[in-house]
């Protein structure tokens, strides 16, 4: 039986080697399929299988079939970034290059563990997907306490989210899990999630007022750090949940 290790690193399992973990680890791609096959809210078994459209197939991309005639179909994504290749803006290119050399192999480049692993649906009449979108937009920045913001907003029907075009693009998926609450806990978010339901966020600066009023990009060497530590720390904690579930 193979074991379950939150810490196994998908960069080293990809093939061909040094190739994108998301599309090219067997490895994770079954860890995801042990991880999300479980009872959705309404009792239906979300179980994720390898596509037999040749197309989809090839791109190593899951599919759920939800009805003999719909299925989504999901990529892999990492859903925390440690900004090592970013090279704008300036600010976030400073605030980096004032790292110390421990500080430097703390943050930069980490292994790609479990912790940081998530699926998202993917169509191609659907673009950005979002995980493109999280990626692209600088009030998000890659930041899954961000991401994680919008999409509380949307289940709560509120205005004002960078994401909102694109998860309504792809709300089938999200209204399987019925409420924001089941959405966490089936992907195992909890603790990005304070005991009043708000967001934790990254960093105090972003809070439910101001979210969203600039860039979700760290721009000094403090935010950077902190957006770092939070980081890690959140990887770490759902790596343990996903381990107790398991």
């Amino acid at each position: 039986m193979r074991v379950f290790d939150i810490a196994f690193d998908y960069l080293l399992d990809t093939t061909p080697p040094g190739t994108d973990a998301d599309s090219n680890s067997p490895r994770l791609k079954a860890d995801h399929q042990l991880l999300w096959t479980k009872e959705l809210c309404g009792g239906q078994l979300f179980e994720l299988a390898v596509s037999e459209i040749p197309k989809v197939r090839r791109k190593n991309y899951l599919m759920f079939e939800q009805t003999p005639d719909k299925s989504i179909t999901f990529g892999s994504d990492a859903i925390t970034n440690s900004y090592t290749r970013w090279v704008k803006p300036k600010a976030l290119v400073e605030a980096k290059a004032q790292l110390n050399e421990e500080q430097k192999r703390r943050y930069f480049d980490p292994p790609y563990t479990i912790g940081s692993a998530m699926i998202w649906p993917v169509r191609g009449i659907h673009l950005p997907t979002l995980n493109t979108a999280r990626g692209m937009r600088a009030k998000i920045a890659d930041r899954m306490d961000l991401t994680l913001e919008c999409i509380r907003r949307h289940y709560a029907k509120e205005p004002d989210s960078p994401l909102a075009d694109v998860i309504t693009n792809y709300w089938d998926f999200f209204e399987l899990f019925g409420t924001f609450e089941k959405f966490v806990e089936f992907f195992h978010f909890q603790d990005l999630v304070t005991p009043e339901g708000k967001i934790a966020f990254f960093l105090e600066e972003d809070d439910e007022d101001k979210v969203f009023t600039r860039s979700g990009v760290p721009v000094t060497k403090d935010e950077y750090i902190r957006v770092r530590e939070a980081s890690l720390k959140f990887i770490a904690l759902r790596g343990n949940r996903m381990a107790d579930w398991v």
